[in-house]
């Protein structure tokens, strides 16, 4: 049975008295738990390692702190691996997020720099998000996944992951984090619609689209669709809506999608050279794309790490549907979004042999 080890975000005081006790703070026993479990030995000396986070977007205020990203940099540098922070573009073209140099203004931002994280940030499918390898998959949804360029170079991946709620893949954990965030513009767009963008009978032949698209597939103001990557460039500069993109996915549309892409990393990296690490606190009801931070809906937990990502994803999964307190304070409803289908992530991914949905839990303070 998997293995899956924790460290409690609690400071449980032992001497009331002594104030200076910083064996309590998580940062402390996140190095502990590393070094406790040796979760990390599997990395060897010169490994490239990509530090795969989440930097949020402008106004997020409760993405991962880097103080935790640091650490595990340090920790993968002990052991003589040459770690790299990494994320990937969004989607689109004209947002900061959709290119290389807004993900890395946005990350300083929001406190990440080769500094505070003690190794470079680089994204990894390139400037405009297109730096891609293709990696044929045979799923329900999808036949072939634009996986970021860089992880074709790297010999091993730690998932830095700040578990919170999805309003569309119902939660957001490792799964999540690998499937879409290890991935390339296109199947960012895949994961989200199955038919390509159309010019509309509102289009006024102003141009703009076809300055904008970055592979001249927009012709006689139609999209060709051997030509176009799916950025939705053409889309965000129509000031007509001569765009038509849809339907949009949720629900398990999404979440399998999600899981097939977490699948094509795996077959391009190799399933036995990742780690895990899901941080069960400030768990906001929406991703950390969003540009704005609500209320966590439980509180802090902790941090749960595992080298199986299905294990990691169902215990975080599980602890938090077994909190009362998750229920909105305000209206009583229930945490997970009720169009999503957070459950599918993990049923799905175990079928893909991703991982197992069993796991035993080891606590640091055992």
């Amino acid at each position: 049975m998997p293995e899956v080890y924790f460290a409690d975000s609690r400071a449980i005081v032992t001497d009331p008295s002594e104030w200076f006790q910083p064996d309590l703070s998580l940062v402390n026993k996140l190095k502990r738990l590393i070094q406790k479990t040796e979760i990390l030995d599997f990395i060897e000396k010169n490994d490239i390692v990509a530090v795969k986070t989440h930097f949020g977007d402008r106004g997020t205020t409760k993405t991962l702190r880097s103080v935790f990203i640091r650490t595990l940099v340090r920790e993968i540098q002990k052991i003589g691996g040459r770690p790299f922070v990494t994320e990937t573009t969004g989607l689109g073209l004209t947002r900061a997020r959709a290119s290389a140099i807004g993900r890395i203004e946005i990350a300083e931002e929001n406190g990440y720099t080769s500094q505070t994280v003690s190794a470079p940030i680089i994204i990894a499918d390139g400037i405009l998000g297109f730096d891609f390898v293709k990696v044929p998959i045979d799923g329900k949804h999808l036949k072939e996944v634009y996986v970021a360029k860089a992880f074709e170079h790297v010999d091993k991946v730690v998932c830095a992951t700040h578990f919170k709620l999805h309003m569309q893949g119902g939660m957001g954990g490792s799964i999540k984090n690998i499937g879409v965030g290890c991935v390339a513009k296109p199947s960012k767009f895949d994961i989200h619609c199955p038919n390509f963008p159309e010019i509309n009978e509102n289009c006024t032949e102003c141009g703009v689209c076809v300055e904008i698209c970055p592979f001249n597939a927009i012709v006689d103001y139609q999209i060709d669709t051997a030509k176009c990557m799916k950025c939705t460039g053409c889309s965000e500069v129509c000031e007509y809506d001569a765009v038509t993109i849809g339907p949009w996915l949720s629900g398990d549309d999404i979440t399998e999608r999600i899981v097939e892409c977490t699948k094509a990393v795996f077959d391009l990296v190799g399933k036995e050279n990742f780690a895990f690490f899901n941080f069960m606190i400030d768990i906001t009801p929406h991703c950390d794309c969003h540009p704005y931070s609500d209320n966590p809906v439980a509180p802090d937990v902790g941090i749960f790490a595992s080298r199986d990502i299905v294990s990691v994803d169902a215990v975080c999964f599980d602890t938090l549907n077994k909190m009362e307190s998750t229920k909105d304070a305000l209206t009583g409803e229930k945490k997970f979004w009720e169009w999503t289908s957070p459950e599918t992530q993990l049923k799905y991914g175990e079928k893909l042999g991703l991982g197992s949905m069993a796991y035993e839990i080891y606590s640091l303070s055992e």
